[in-house]
């Protein structure tokens, strides 16, 4: 079998389970350009395959295909472009150029579907300050305001004036690069109210593969409550939806898909559940972050094998969703505002749970957080339960049981606070 080329950058799946999903069966080499984090990763990412550094486009290009390479694919959203661009060159299956610029341009990509159909929420691009009023005259407020070409939340925000709006996108844009683009550019969207889904969030992803053109429902993934502006706190399988709303919201996702000009790949499409019904909010054109660890523990599959073999042109399928359990994993972000991280309490009772399989900490007393509106991890409860109901409870156990404390600088001393995990959205 030829070897795959793995184009790796900041928030692709972790390259111990990328070696997981392929190394019994594939061979690989990874590429990857130059930036702190893959400098960062590189003892890492050699320890399983060769690494491709793409230093200068035509001569990696060349390093490339002198492995071989029956085919491409990456697991990062910062690398769709460069993923795109090397398929091309290489002459391997990928998105094609029109259809990278459709999934990396959100304001791209929402003229494609108003044009199929798809959708009809209110848009408008902005690439300076002149041209806020107009957006704000067009989109309506309250609003979304968003990179046209980002991830993980990163520089999204609430618009509720016009007056902290404009300066909220001067910010942004005199930032130069508020998302992965260095264009630079932000789009502000209709902000769609969700109906009232408590106790888990008003919003699902709906995960699915494409192979030559055929798509393939793999789940549609609930979603836990967001926090404040648009932070994730986590995610399970099954959903809450009934079976006739999940048809609506896979046959959304579909649409969306094949509108896109998708034909390869995995797919990672998010909705909005609105007392109208589900209206769409994006497609991203790779693997969802934290799904492949739902899918291993649920059905067995390793999506990053199966988005490998697709890659290199098998056909792949996947067993439905078992009945009778939930799996979940629940997300604690970080505060907005700069801070240290002073404590963190609870962590041995909820690992007594049953429910409970593991707690997994990404940050430990001392860590100095950054602060931002994208949605960074403290850490993450991983579990099931026997279904939603016991969820929903389990939930609210594990929330009021963690308690973080932080130390947030200020004039003229430090200001510390202690939430539990319910509150930790307000910070």
């Amino acid at each position: 079998m030829k070897p795959l080329i793995v184009v790796y950058d900041a928030g692709a799946a972790h390259p111990g389970d990328i070696a997981v999903g392929l190394g019994d069966w594939a061979s690989w080499v990874f590429a990857a350009e130059r930036n702190e984090h893959t400098r960062a990763m590189e003892p890492l990412l050699t320890q399983f395959a060769p690494l491709v550094w793409i230093d200068d486009l035509e001569q990696a290009v060349v390093r490339l295909a002198g492995h071989g390479p029956g085919g491409i694919v990456t697991f990062s959203e910062k690398a769709l472009r460069l993923t795109g661009e090397l398929a091309h060159r290489l002459g391997l299956p990928q998105h094609s150029p029109a259809t990278t610029a459709l999934l990396t341009d959100k304001w791209n990509q929402r003229n494609a579907l108003r044009a199929a159909g798809v959708d009809s929420v209110r848009f408008h691009r902005i690439d300076t300050v002149a041209q806020w009023a107009d957006a704000v005259a067009h989109v309506g407020l309250p609003a979304v305001l968003k990179p046209a070409f980002g991830g993980a939340s990163r520089n999204t925000f609430l618009i509720e004036d016009e007056a902290g709006g404009r300066r909220t996108t001067e910010r942004l844009l005199a930032a130069g690069t508020p998302g992965y683009d260095p264009a630079g550019a932000l789009v502000l969207e209709e902000y769609l109210v969700g109906r009232d889904c408590a106790p888990f969030g008003d919003y699902v992803s709906i995960e699915q593969f494409v192979q030559q053109g055929d798509i393939t429902d793999i789940a549609v993934t609930g979603k836990f409550p967001m926090v404040p502006p648009f932070r994730e706190t986590g995610r399970f399988w099954p959903s809450p939806l009934d079976p006739q709303e999940t048809e609506r919201v896979f046959d959304l996702a579909r649409r969306a898909v094949r509108a896109l000009g998708i034909t390869t790949g995995l797919t990672h499409t998010e909705a909005k559940l609105t007392p109208e019904g589900p209206r769409f909010i994006e497609v991203n054109g790779r693997l969802g972050g934290g799904i492949n660890e739902l899918s291993r523990r649920t059905t067995g599959t390793d999506l990053i094998g199966l988005a490998g073999r697709i890659a290199l042109g098998e056909r792949v399928d996947i067993p439905a969703l078992p009945p009778g359990r939930a799996v979940y994993q629940i997300i604690h972000p970080a505060p907005r505002d700069p801070c240290e991280l002073v404590a963190v309490e609870g962590a041995d009772e909820i690992r007594a749970l049953a429910e409970v399989t593991v707690h997994r900490p990404y940050a430990r007393p001392g860590t100095r957080l950054a602060g931002g509106v994208q949605t960074q991890e403290l850490d993450t409860v991983i579990g099931e339960t026997s279904g939603l109901t016991e969820l929903a409870a389990v939930f609210a156990d594990i929330e009021s049981r963690l308690r973080y404390t932080f130390a947030f600088p200020q004039e003229p001393g430090v200001r510390t606070v202690t939430v539990t995990g319910a509150d930790l959205g307000r910070l």
